[in-house]
């Protein structure tokens, strides 16, 4: 007869605890997939920053930027307005309609290279600056030198604010030496065209009246025409 040995089975002890049903195994770390989506992260900061500060630059050392910046946020509607003409001279048009009004205007050349046209009318003094425009000199910039009396400056400058809304730029410093304040506004019109008003205000000029004496400088330029005049002549110096 065969013998039989009867096998000792015990029962696992297992363990039905919290740590066997719930633990699992933790996924491993990929420290270089997380580099890798750091780098672009990092990329993209380097490059705003830096055009953060090219523009910061631009604006701060690039000649009338920050009109240029104002135009697109302070440009007037299309209203019909005088902000293109500065007594009888209207920007746009050629010398031979300046002579036919002021025969007697004595011509110049400015160190940048444009033909001025000076001349007194009434209280007030002109200067024009003419640039070649294809086979024409066109009028691109004129400047108006008077004296206003008896008006206050936000008074006059409240005239203005009417006629061509709020200014894009203003500032106002005082001279400690004679106490003349003086202040710049800057309007921008349709066609790219900038008015500069420098106002000097000088209250103890005229004791005898105890009234004001405004020095009122009004510069209006036609930017487009005076950027194509420089291209022109960087180009010819080029080609030179």
């Amino acid at each position: 007869m065969k013998s039989y040995r009867h096998n000792t089975y015990k029962i696992p002890d297992y363990d039905f605890g919290d740590e066997v049903l719930y633990e699992q195994s933790k996924p491993e770390k990929d420290p270089k997939g997380a580099k890798g989506k750091e780098i672009p992260i990092l990329v993209a900061m380097c490059l705003f920053s830096f055009l953060v500060l090219g523009t910061y630059m631009l604006i701060k050392f690039t000649p009338g930027m920050e009109y240029k910046l104002g135009a697109m946020f302070y440009t007037t509607n299309d209203r019909a307005s005088s902000a293109y003409q500065i007594g009888q001279i209207r920007l746009g048009t050629t010398m031979n309609v300046l002579r036919a009004v002021q025969p007697h205007a004595q011509k110049a050349i400015a160190p940048n290279g444009a033909i001025t046209m000076a001349f007194s009318d009434g209280d007030s003094s002109y200067q024009i600056w003419y640039a070649e425009d294809g086979p024409y000199n066109i009028a691109y910039k004129a400047r108006q030198d008077q004296v206003v009396r008896g008006q206050s400056e936000d008074d006059y400058i409240n005239t203005l604010a009417k006629q061509y809304g709020a200014p894009s730029v203003s500032s106002c410093t005082q001279r400690t030496s004679d106490g003349v304040r003086d202040c710049r506004f800057s309007w921008w019109m349709p066609g790219e065209i900038r008015i500069e008003v420098i106002s000097r205000q000088d209250q103890a000029i005229d004791r005898s009246t105890s009234s004001s004496r405004l020095m009122i400088t009004t510069i209006t330029t036609d930017t487009r025409l005076e950027g194509r005049m420089f291209r022109t002549k960087l180009e010819t110096a080029a080609e030179r």
